[in-house]
């Protein structure tokens, strides 16, 4: 099984730290109508957010006193903390990052850059990475992913990066640091490593469904499973990426398929796997009840042009983003305060 104990034992002699990218983008106020109507019609759910998501305070106990700081800097201050990062990329809105983080940036002597969302990619790094501009626009995901890491000390030897959600408060510093240590081992293996963190129950603290699947891979977790040998997993804020090794045009796809449950995705998932040479995943997921993790490894591979491993992982706070929902917010806030 994997847990944060036994990530750190294996092989001896690795010390490669990492650069951290951390995805601090936004949507402008055209697409956060759009999604707040999604979010109303498609999950009942209220959407509060209207200014820049990774900025809005949220409130935590620390110490027994009532301490109140933006989204981004619960993850920030993780990041500073751990010594197996060197180097931290932020990409977003760089004004409003830069007035409200710049004084906490200050106080620590490990190097951290923003970047603006809102910048050009060079020329050199479209050409380095073959990037079509129609798939990969300059403010999407890709887009910003791409200028991180092109920024970052990882882009010049082609080494791996480690790619940071802002938006997950809960998310421990052991997680981080027990994913990393399992990256360590595993990066001359895989293009993009991704944690699959197991859900124990029928959903999450947040009432989310997990992606249920058979753990066919060498890290075994002890939570039960159901009548079809299954568990449930859900996406953490972290994964590991090397861009060298596999096609980023197909990146901002991937992040519009994320949420696997919903039906309208569904469709589109089963259509992509046809054309990748997988007609039956419908089927496997959801009348056989046999889908397995590797198989949806080798699946993913096919899609991004570039290997990709999944590896089983306890830790679901890590799972817990602000999407911009109410009761997001109140759930998340009601953690982050008992914690």
């Amino acid at each position: 099984m994997v847990d944060f104990e036994l990530a750190k034992t294996g092989e001896t002699g690795v010390t490669s730290m990492f650069s951290a990218i951390l995805m601090a983008g936004y949507n402008n106020k055209r697409e956060v109508k759009r999604y707040a109507k999604i979010v109303a019609e498609q999950y009942g759910e209220k959407f509060i957010e209207t200014g820049y998501k990774p900025l809005r305070d949220f409130q935590a106990t620390v110490n027994g006193k009532p301490v109140s700081k933006p989204l981004i800097l619960y993850t920030l201050e993780k990041l500073y903390e751990t010594d197996l990062i060197d180097e931290i990329v932020i990409v977003g809105h760089q004004m409003l990052l830069e007035q409200r983080l710049n004084d906490f940036i200050g106080q620590h002597k490990k190097p951290c850059r923003i970047v603006n969302q809102n910048s050009a990619i060079p020329d050199s790094v479209r050409k380095r990475f073959n990037i079509i501009p129609r798939k990969v626009k300059f403010n999407s995901v890709a887009g910003n992913l791409i200028k991180g890491y092109a920024a970052s000390a990882a882009c010049a030897p082609k080494k791996h990066a480690l790619l940071v959600a802002a938006d997950s408060p809960m998310t421990t510093i052991e997680f981080i640091e027990a994913f990393i240590h399992i990256v360590q081992k595993k990066q001359r293996e895989a293009a993009i490593i991704v944690p699959a963190v197991v859900i124990k129950n029928k959903k999450d603290k947040l009432g989310r469904y997990p992606l249920r699947l058979r753990n066919d891979t060498q890290y075994r977790l002890p939570v039960k499973k159901d009548k079809n040998g299954r568990q449930g997993f859900r996406l953490s804020s972290l994964m590991c990426v090397n861009p060298h090794l596999f096609d980023i045009n197909t990146a901002n796809t991937a992040y519009s398929l994320r949420k696997a449950l919903h039906p309208n995705i569904q469709v589109q998932l089963f259509r992509i796997t046809r054309k990748l040479g997988y007609p039956n995943v419908y089927s496997k997921y959801f009348i056989r009840k046999d889908l397995s993790i590797k198989e949806v490894e080798n699946i993913t591979s096919a899609f991004f042009g570039g290997k990709l491993n999944v590896i089983p992982m306890l830790g679901e706070e890590a799972t817990y983003d602000y999407d911009g929902t109410e009761i997001e917010y109140q759930m998340i806030s009601d953690m982050l305060k008992s914690s």
